[in-house]
């Protein structure tokens, strides 16, 4: 009988971790949209609706719905009183998800011994963490 190769337990730590995030975020992503439809929200629901169906840009849509300009950085994390806050923190939580299974799955490969590929996990977690903390972005 053959026996079947065992998955890389970096690959497995990265893989488990990115899912329960992602999961997570998805329901919190679904809970927040749904207070937001039932509800009020930092931005309003029926303008944003006109405005996305006029295709208005980005700009237009925020002065218009929200009075404010475009924010930039994690502006959800003030507004978490508001059902599209608490949407955009479930998409930034499995946004995150990356990030975290990165660093697992580089201390994974520590521990495997994964020569050449220790290094490059940690250069790709290292730009992972510092464009979800804002320091590098492509552009703003």
């Amino acid at each position: 009988m053959e026996e079947k190769p065992k998955p890389p337990i970096s690959g497995i730590i990265y893989g488990e971790a990115a899912y329960w995030i992602v999961l997570a975020g998805m329901v919190i992503a679904i809970a927040g949209s749904v207070i937001y439809l039932s509800g009020t929200g930092y931005v309003g629901k029926q303008c944003i609706l006109n405005e996305m169906w006029e295709g208005s840009d980005v700009s237009t849509i925020w002065e218009e719905c929200a009075g404010k300009e475009v924010p930039h950085g994690h502006w959800y994390i003030n507004r978490l009183s508001y059902g599209d806050g608490i949407a955009m923190a479930g998409i930034a939580l499995g946004c995150l998800a990356a990030v975290v299974g990165m660093w697992g799955a580089f201390v994974g490969m520590i521990r495997e011994k994964g020569g050449i590929y220790v290094a490059f996990s940690l250069i790709v977690a290292i730009i992972l963490t510092l464009s979800a903390a804002g320091i590098i972005q492509l552009k703003h």
